[in-house]
């Protein structure tokens, strides 16, 4: 598994979303230059076969345009406004892969976690695994997988991955692990970052979210009793629950406001 130094590593969740700029290059460029050490960032297929990173399955909410991505050309998703909803912004279209592997190259300390979202849902098997694949030969190409996260919330994404790259990739999970669905390989065979989400299985069988989204100490102590690296994610909101699970042994915290979080963590002596 991946071992960090003695501090709390900084992920920034979608760069930061707080602005209305999430999954931008302005976005990762101001996190990272505030000291982040992480970025977290969704990666979608357009139509024709490109990479790039937005959240949703619409560029609806982020930008000033319509329609869903797997439905657009290169060049109708670069023509989209993400700062549309920004103050102080001016135009910037949502960002590719290749321009943040770009910027990466140039940052060689930061870590990457890539969520991979088109996901292989019946009918959309092939299309989803061309993204996997594609997304998989660029982080080769750029010689990044030694720094890089692979993560999903389909388990059938991340063995696919690790099917066929092994441990050239690190991988990031979701605990409970019933969250990534249907698996073959035991998650903790792999999987050396899990993100702790407080959930549940109805009795209908469907995974529901605790309205408490802290953790139980207890989740985290299994964890990291099988090497698993523990990651707290932005839905605890809450500071002294932050201060909590890192005091329960949490490495790495992935927040909404990292510039916020970075102060919070340098006061506690807890990051650089």
């Amino acid at each position: 598994m991946q071992r960090f130094e003695e501090k709390v590593i900084l992920c920034a969740h979608r760069g930061e979303r707080l602005r209305n700029i999430e999954n931008t290059m302005i976005a990762f460029r101001m996190v990272v230059e505030a000291g982040a050490d992480m970025v977290e960032t969704d990666v979608r297929m357009t139509k024709d076969g490109h990479l790039v990173l937005m959240h949703d399955e619409s560029v609806d909410r982020t930008t000033d345009k319509t329609g869903r991505i797997c439905d657009m050309t290169l060049e109708e998703f670069r023509s989209c406004n993400a700062t549309f909803h920004a103050e102080g912004f001016s135009f910037e279209p949502p960002a590719t892969l290749k321009e943040l592997l770009d910027f990466a190259l140039e940052h060689p300390k930061l870590l990457l976690n890539i969520e991979f979202k088109d996901y292989p849902t019946p009918g959309n098997e092939e299309f989803a695994y061309t993204c996997c694949d594609k997304i998989v030969d660029m982080l080769l190409s750029y010689g990044v997988q030694d720094r890089t996260w692979i993560n999903s919330f389909d388990g059938r994404l991340l063995e696919h991955v690790y099917r066929r790259c092994g441990k050239q990739f690190h991988y990031h999970g979701f605990y409970p692990w019933f969250i990534l669905g249907p698996m073959t390989i035991d998650p903790e065979e792999f999987i050396d970052v899990a993100c702790m989400q407080h959930r549940y299985i109805s009795e209908s069988g469907e995974v529901v979210k605790y309205d408490e989204p802290l953790c139980p100490k207890e989740w985290f102590d299994y964890l990291h009793e099988k090497g698993i690296t523990t990651l707290v994610a932005p839905s605890l909101k809450e500071y002294p629950k932050y201060d909590l699970t890192i005091s329960w042994g949490a490495q790495i915290v992935c927040h909404d406001d990292p510039y916020a979080m970075l102060e919070h963590l340098r006061k506690n002596g807890l990051h650089e």
